[in-house]
């Protein structure tokens, strides 16, 4: 019997992350209606998630789209206030954190990880952003005995997983995908010939969520990490 490979998501599918992004974004956002008549919560918060995904080809997923995105939505809505109120130092005092987030793993991540390993896995991450955050991350995880290996890519897209099975010698229909985005973590690796594994979770970027493509490999969708120890 051949090998199964693991590839595991890193933020929100083992530990927490977009819920501390959103955290941020509802205080700055809020800050910002405090200098403005003209748009409302929700339509800043709109007009901001459009700038990072229209600034994704250029500066990646990771704090760096994020801090500039807000910059450019603030100081195009706020117009004079923008310097007058030094927003651009209040929002990257507000962003600090997002290079160095807390590593929280989530709910039952570490028990079935380490149920996996022991059976025999070959268990790795698959991760997307920017290189010098992300190894940071890696680094700090307490659980990273586990893995035997990690990759850092800049968009997880059908061609990046293509790469890493070349890189490894796998071929794709002995390795699983695991992860909470339906965009990047599922329908770019199906699309490689990989099998996936949907693990919701309700802080996943809208940019991500797309309906999962209806073709095979047929992907397995869990409500917990902790089922993956009922199906593999």
């Amino acid at each position: 019997m051949k090998e199964k490979t693991l590839f595991f998501d890193l933020d929100d599918t083992l530990i927490k992350c977009s819920g501390y992004y959103d955290e941020v974004e509802d205080r700055v956002i809020s800050e910002l209606c405090k200098y403005t008549n003209d748009y409302n919560y929700d339509e800043l918060r709109k007009a901001f998630n459009i700038r990072q995904a229209e600034n994704l080809l250029e500066y990646g997923y990771g704090p760096k789209n994020y801090v500039l995105s807000l910059k450019q939505i603030a100081k195009e809505t706020i117009n004079e206030n923008y310097e007058k109120y030094n927003l651009a130092e209040y929002i990257e005092k507000e962003c600090a954190i997002l290079y160095d987030l807390p590593m929280e793993l989530i709910d039952g991540v570490e028990e079935t990880v380490k149920y996996l390993y022991d059976k025999g896995y070959n268990m790795n991450i698959i991760t997307k952003g920017m290189q010098d955050v992300q190894e940071k991350r890696v680094s700090k995880l307490t659980i990273k005995k586990y893995f035997k290996k990690y990759e850092i890519v800049g968009h997880k897209e059908k061609d990046d997983y293509i790469h890493i099975t070349e890189k490894y010698g796998l071929e794709p229909n002995d390795c699983y995908m695991i992860g909470n985005s339906p965009k990047g973590d599922i329908n770019e690796a199906k699309l490689a010939g990989f099998n996936t594994i949907y693990i919701p979770n309700e802080h996943t970027w809208g940019y991500e969520n797309e309906e999962i493509l209806d073709c095979e490999p047929e992907t397995k969708v869990l409500s917990s990490i902790t089922q993956m120890m009922e199906i593999l």
